[in-house]
């Protein structure tokens, strides 16, 4: 299958995504990149512009946008299902997330969370360092700000 994409239209925090598809109803990844301009949406890719849009406005907190998770390893599945645990507007530390995956391997969790594929709907930002706010793969600014959306200061 040929891959489809998409360029959204600017959106609130997160700036420019770009949206790929390999079958044009599952969302195999969400990137974060330069101002470009929007390419015209497909239903789906409308869809999931609907509800990011919506995410980031405040008006919803979850997501039912399906999602191709096949190239993904065992382990970063296992990080994206603790992940996905994490209530909107808490957050959890990587130590959190390895105990209840009864792991010790804080810095693999720590890459998984810096390559998840799926921003906002597999919520990295909410994971956080024992001590600070940790890392993240689209700033810390990016990070603090998603935060704040969800009421955390």
């Amino acid at each position: 299958m040929k891959e489809q994409f998409a360029i959204l239209p600017e959106l609130p925090i997160v700036g420019t995504l770009k949206l790929t598809s390999l079958d044009g109803k599952t969302l195999k990844s969400i990137d974060v990149v330069r101002r470009q301009a929007p390419t015209a949406l497909s239903p789906f890719f409308e869809q999931c512009y609907s509800e990011l849009k919506k995410y980031l406005s405040g008006e919803s907190k979850s997501f039912a946008i399906k999602l191709d998770l096949s190239g993904l390893t065992e382990f970063q599945l296992n990080v994206l299902k603790q992940m996905k645990k994490i209530p909107y507007g808490k957050v959890a530390s990587y130590k959190d997330l390895a105990q209840a995956m009864k792991s010790r391997a804080y810095q693999a969790i720590g890459s998984a969370c810096g390559k998840n594929p799926f921003m906002l709907i597999y919520p990295c930002h909410r994971v956080v360092g024992s001590n600070d706010l940790g890392g993240f793969a689209h700033g810390l600014t990016m990070k603090k700000k998603l935060l704040s959306l969800e009421g955390m200061h």
